[in-house]
């Protein structure tokens, strides 16, 4: 079952779009995924994540609110994202059950700038840069 969320986030003075992913051990049965928009200048960013079988469509999310979805996991969950604004576009990988399950390694949250995607892996705090706008 996936649940998804549209509502307001918290105003913060960084004006940027933050997608949070909250998960917790690899033993927990639901992860959930958030995206806020902090992008500069109030931008609309376009979210459309999906997995194999769960295609959980494209969303508008203005600046200042959030998208966010729970989802039971397993070794083969995997969920992707495609994330747009103006006529800028990537995708990356948001969870992958199978690095989960055999590493106990996955990235706690994405900050999405206006030049990219960022994240910090849990265990070790390694930032790490995912993706680059096209």
């Amino acid at each position: 079952m996936t649940t998804i969320r549209i509502g307001l986030g918290l105003a913060a003075a960084v004006v940027f779009a933050t997608l949070l992913i909250q998960v917790g051990t690899a033993t927990d049965d639901y992860v959930t995924i958030r995206v806020n928009n902090k992008l500069s200048s109030k931008k609309t960013l376009i979210v459309h994540c999906q997995s194999g079988d769960d295609d959980l469509h494209a969303h508008a999310v203005v600046a200042d609110f959030y998208f966010d979805w729970s989802f039971g996991w397993t070794r083969a969950t995997l969920f992707w994202c495609r994330l747009a604004f103006q006529d800028k576009r990537l995708g990356f990988t948001a969870f992958n059950g199978d690095d989960v399950y055999t590493y106990d390694v996955f990235v706690a949250d994405f900050d999405v700038y206006d030049d990219g995607v960022y994240g910090t892996q849990v265990v070790s705090q390694q930032r790490l840069h995912f993706a680059r706008w096209h």
